[in-house]
């Protein structure tokens, strides 16, 4: 009896150490390591038009691979042209990836304006245009202010790797759902709907749509016990449990060492991933044109 719970103590002991050590995997990592097989299979249900498989196949997507990942440290900039990466947000994140050439529904920017003035104390609003600065200009009149424009023009950005991972592997315009660690709660497709809908049905669509990510990002906020009575959050709170369970410095970001070459080990890992997601994409091209 006494060995039992001699071992019942050992088991709880490790069990906890284990879950204190998380290990932070990169989004950029996750979506190479998938995107090869999920692009074959989507290219598959919407050839034989099949759109509940594909949307099937983004949800696993995200509910098995990618929720639980880490937003990459990207670099955007503002219209101001002053440069600022993500962790410089320290809020939870929405962020909506966007180009000035999309059309937004009716309704879609005035649902997004109402959720920014409402929630924006608890939430870091974001729209990034994969776009010129003068094309963003031109839409930043129809955004409240409390929504956070940014830009990234692929000429000149130099995070070459994730652009690929956050542009071109799941498409645009799309919403990732983050807490204040960069970790992604969801990512979710945004609504569509005829273009001769009223203003009035497309904002209902929109709201209800927008709100969904608002309410996982104020859920998780509330299960972690980091909203207040008054409904401002507790990020301290956060960064103490963050610096005592798994040793990491100011804010809770982890200190990496950087090598010789300039990049810490993660971004080597990164780099790494991305060419193996290359090959694995020009090896299954070269296939496609042999079996033509």
């Amino acid at each position: 009896m006494r060995k039992l719970l001699i071992v019942g103590i050992l088991f709880s002991f490790y069990s906890n150490l284990f879950a204190q050590l998380e290990v932070k995997i990169p989004f950029s990592t996750a979506i190479s390591a998938h995107i090869v097989k999920y692009n074959m299979k989507m290219d598959a249900a919407y050839r034989e038009k099949d759109l509940e498989r594909a949307t099937f196949l983004f949800d696993s997507l995200v509910t098995n691979h990618l929720s639980g990942t880490y937003l990459d440290n990207f670099t955007v900039n503002t219209i101001k042209e002053e440069p600022i990466t993500f962790s410089a947000y320290e809020k939870p994140m929405f962020l909506i990836t966007y180009a000035a050439w999309c059309v937004p529904g009716i309704g879609e920017i005035p649902a997004l304006n109402d959720l920014a003035e409402r929630f924006h104390d608890q939430i870091d609003f974001i729209v990034l245009f994969w776009d010129t600065k003068e094309n963003l200009k031109a839409k930043s009149k129809e955004y409240n202010e409390h929504i956070q424009l940014v830009y990234v023009d692929e000429k000149t950005n130099q995070d070459s790797h994730i652009v690929n991972k956050l542009k071109h592997a799941l498409g645009f315009p799309m919403m990732y759902f983050s807490n204040e660690e960069k970790k992604l709660l969801s990512i979710q497709k945004i609504e569509t709907h005829h273009s001769s809908e009223t203003l009035s049905n497309s904002y209902n669509i929109h709201f209800n749509s927008l709100s969904k990510g608002v309410s996982l990002i104020i859920a998780d906020l509330d299960a972690r016990g980091l909203l207040n009575d008054d409904g401002s959050i507790d990020l301290e709170t956060s960064e103490q449990d963050e610096d005592e369970n798994q040793g990491k410095g100011k804010k809770g970001k982890r200190k990496d060492k950087v090598g010789e070459d300039g990049r810490t080990e993660e971004e080597r890992r990164i780099d790494e991933e991305y060419e193996k997601y290359k090959r694995e994409k020009d090896s299954l091209k070269g296939s496609k044109r042999k079996n033509r």
